[in-house]
C-alpha cells in the first residue's frame, strides 16, 4: 500500500491588470527606487514593505518594474538615476526649560513634565472669577 502524496494547495490571488505609459512607468520606477537618509542605503518602498511585513510583495513589484522597464527600453539599476529624500535646510530650534521635580531628587526630570514649554495655567483665571 503506497501512501499517498499530499500537493501543496497553490492559492492563486486575483490580479488587475494595469496599463502604462512609458513615462508612468519611468515615474514608477523612481518612486519605487527613492533612497533614505542617512546613508541610502534602503529605499522608501523597501522601508515601508520593512514596516508592513511585505518585504517579498515589494521584492516581485520591483521584479515586474524592472521586467517592464527593459521591455520599454528604460534604464533600471544603475543605469538608471538616482533619487533621495534629504533636508531641504536647517531645522528651526529653539532653547527651552526642562521642567524637573525637585522630589524626585536633582537632575531628573519627572513624569509629567517634558521637553516642551508648559502651558499656560488657567489657575489664575479661576481665582480672578472668584473674586
Amino acid at each position: 500500500m503506497k501512501k499517498q502524496e499530499k500537493k501543496p494547495k497553490v492559492h492563486r490571488q486575483k490580479t488587475y491588470d494595469l496599463t502604462l505609459t512609458k513615462f508612468e512607468l519611468l515615474h514608477v520606477r523612481d518612486l519605487l527606487s527613492v533612497l533614505l537618509p542617512p546613508n541610502g542605503e534602503q529605499t522608501l518602498s523597501q522601508a515601508l514593505a520593512d514596516l508592513e511585513g511585505r518585504k517579498l510583495i515589494e521584492s516581485l513589484l520591483w521584479n515586474k518594474v524592472t521586467t517592464l522597464c527593459d521591455a520599454a527600453g528604460l534604464p533600471v539599476d544603475n543605469e538608471a538615476p538616482d533619487y533621495i529624500i534629504a533636508p531641504v535646510t536647517t531645522p528651526a530650534l529653539g532653547i527651552f526649560h526642562v521642567n524637573h521635580d525637585l522630589d524626585d531628587g536633582e537632575g531628573e526630570a519627572s513624569e509629567a513634565s517634558g521637553f516642551l514649554p508648559e502651558e499656560e495655567s488657567t489657575e489664575e483665571d479661576d481665582e480672578d472669577e472668584d473674586e
